[in-house]
């Protein structure tokens, strides 16, 4: 994902908008799926964007509201613990932070739900927390993320149980694609309420 911040005050001086945003979202994935949703918030919020790197998360200090998608790797949002870990470092007391993992469970399950948000970190009630419907073509994997993704789909009932992971099985062998901008709308609606 190319970084829109480079074209973000170009973009806002052309829409007559020169005032800094106050949402960046930080898009953490490898396959598409988080950067698409991120496409959709900055197309709807006017939001700044990021893909996640160590080296730019400070960024996130200068912005209201944070908004952090990433893919649910063996139920955890990827890279969210570096959010929670430099929290004071940033100062995020006090800042809307919005989790939405990405993934292909049940957004609504709250097994689900409630075991992929321990296991980020993003239950400890600084965040409000979202399940994106995720995709997967498997032929497209990388080559060194084809054995974790099949070892991975060996160990999901030890992760998830098996409701669960009877169904991520089932959607990664049919090549799922569950990704819809509708899913967004409880995120969208956070952010505006903040710009009442």
């Amino acid at each position: 994902m190319r970084n829109p911040n480079r074209d973000a005050m170009k973009r806002r001086q052309e829409n007559e908008a020169v005032v800094r945003p106050d949402t960046i979202v930080i898009a953490s994935g490898k396959y598409g799926s988080c950067h698409q949703y991120t496409q959709w918030l900055i197309d709807r919020l006017g939001a700044d964007a990021l893909p996640y790197a160590k080296q730019t998360l400070g960024y996130v200090t200068m912005y209201r509201n944070i908004i952090w998608i990433g893919a649910i790797k063996d139920a955890a949002i990827s890279d969210v613990g570096v959010l929670w870990q430099n929290y004071g470092n940033f100062g995020l007391s006090g800042k809307k932070i919005i989790v939405c993992g990405v993934g292909l469970g049940n957004p609504d399950n709250k097994d689900y739900f409630d075991k992929v948000m321990r296991r980020s970190g993003a239950d400890q009630g600084f965040s409000s927390n979202y399940i994106l419907p995720g995709r997967i073509d498997r032929s497209k994997l990388r080559m060194l993320d084809k054995p974790m993704f099949d070892k991975f789909l060996v160990d999901a009932e030890r992760i998830y149980g098996q409701e669960t992971a009877q169904m991520i099985l089932r959607r990664a062998t049919e090549n799922y694609n569950g990704v819809d901008v509708r899913a967004l709308e409880p995120v969208i609606e956070e952010i505006l309420a903040t710009r009442d």
